[in-house]
């Protein structure tokens, strides 16, 4: 649950400085391990498997990149 007023605050930042937060927020996290259940493993082996499969369903980083910058505009 996140606090009201932080609620409040990041709302009310732009969409750059939410990413910017964003951003940040990754980092802090980026270090700690993150506990992966074999469950886990195979549903992403099987998707990897899917897209190796028919890559046509994925997205490359610049298509990515291109629908990210749209919602922006």
């Amino acid at each position: 649950m996140v606090n009201p007023a932080l609620r409040s605050a990041i709302e009310a930042m732009s969409l750059d400085e939410r990413l910017e937060l964003v951003e940040f927020i990754e980092k802090t996290v980026e270090s700690v391990p993150i506990d992966v259940t074999e469950e886990q493993k195979t549903i992403i082996r099987s998707r990897a498997a899917e897209l190796d499969a028919d890559p046509s369903i994925g997205l490359t980083w610049d298509e990515l990149r291109a629908r990210l910058a749209a919602r922006r505009a």
